[in-house]
């Protein structure tokens, strides 16, 4: 059986990392050949992609992007550690395919599978969009596995296209509670299940092969910011002063929130840096910091003590409580009225246990979501 998966797997090290684990646990299943379908240039520095960033973006952040990502050697040099994580570790299709094209995979493919990340979120990408499935002939099997919606509510506009683009998949699920109930409720049932996102799919060991157990002689806290700003940082430098420990950060994550501050923040700037090394940064910790989904997922599986300042959006929190109760970490969120004092300890064996559940479920979901397309 030949599995075409589409989801984001550039430029973004959760994406990525997200992709390479879904793949993962495809690839090991009895008489799969998994492959991801590539809706992108290899090379992300060319008119089309800047084309496509200004119909998406917009003028004045297709040119922060562009100037961020691509002014900087040092940007220059971590967009490279990304692609080659790719090009090493992601089996991507030959064919870049737009969305006139794309309607040509079903030749090569007996089941497609939309995968993780925010894929659904209509603000971020349209309810008609390959995103969808939409493209996929009749005669073929479709598999939603962990996509997040986003969004707390659905126009009555947006509910009727979305109930037409569920109805034909074998198996629908979403990767945050408040999304499932969305889907649900929309479709005015039970079909969506609630599933782990993929990086807490596979095993450990996944990710212990591809990181390292040692990247610093000293002891540090980790940044991983994306929206967050100057206040964040000083609160970080406070509370690095206070446990003599150096700061260790990845600047300018996101270039359209881009934070001038980060020039100067932190004692070591981490520019060059594959998914890989991402891993092994927050494995080696002694704190984290962050308003990353995936930088929270990484914390949990390797049970460092991380914090998280709140992201610019109320849906964009939505995902990460969702992660925190289905963990059982609690509440890890820093605002004006919770101080890192006052975020309880984390019972690891507890969350363990939890996530270790959650795993064989959303394992199993997948599993017989597969094997109804093989007619099992």
């Amino acid at each position: 059986m030949k599995i075409g998966v589409i989801t984001w797997w550039r430029n973004n090290y959760g994406s990525i990392l997200q992709a390479y684990a879904l793949q993962n646990v495809l690839n090991k299943m009895p008489d799969v050949e998994c492959e991801i379908i590539s809706q992108y240039d290899r090379n992300p520095a060319t008119l089309k992609n800047f084309i496509n960033k200004l119909r998406t973006r917009g003028i004045i952040n297709t040119l922060k992007i562009s100037f961020w990502k691509f002014s900087l050697p040092k940007m220059r040099e971590r967009t490279s550690a990304l692609l080659s994580f790719v090009n090493d570790n992601l089996r991507i299709s030959d064919n870049n395919y737009t969305e006139d094209t794309i309607y040509k995979t079903n030749e090569l493919y007996d089941v497609f599978i939309c995968g993780s990340d925010q894929i659904w979120n209509p603000t971020l990408t349209r309810l008609d969009s390959i995103y969808w499935l939409t493209f996929v002939e009749n005669n073929k099997s479709k598999i939603a596995y962990a996509p997040s919606v986003g969004v707390k509510t659905f126009t009555d506009k947006q509910k009727n296209i979305v109930r037409k683009n569920l109805s034909s998949f074998k198996a629908v699920s979403c990767r945050e509670l408040s999304g499932t109930r969305l889907i649900n409720a929309t479709l005015y049932g039970n079909r969506c299940e609630k599933v782990v996102d993929p990086t807490l799919l596979v095993d450990k060991s996944v990710w212990d092969d591809i990181s390292e157990r040692k990247v610093s002689c000293e002891k540090y806290i980790f940044v991983y910011f994306l929206r967050c700003n100057k206040k964040h940082r000083k609160m970080v430098e406070e509370f690095a002063t206070q446990k003599g420990l150096k700061v260790y950060s990845m600047p300018f994550l996101e270039p359209e929130f881009a934070e001038i501050y980060d020039f100067s923040f932190g004692n070591k700037k981490i520019w060059k840096a594959s998914p890989a090394d991402f891993i092994s940064y927050i494995r080696n910790a002694e704190y984290v910091f962050t308003d990353s989904f995936h930088a929270s997922v990484f914390s949990i599986i390797y049970h460092r003590n991380f914090f998280v300042f709140p992201k610019k959006g109320k849906a964009q929190m939505e995902r990460l409580m969702s992660l925190f109760n289905e963990s059982g970490v609690g509440n890890r969120i820093i605002d004006s009225t919770k101080r890192v004092d006052d975020i309880s300890e984390i019972n690891w064996e507890n969350v363990d246990l939890l996530l270790n559940n959650s795993r064989e479920d959303s394992y199993n979901y997948l599993k017989e979501a597969i094997n109804k397309c093989r007619g099992v």
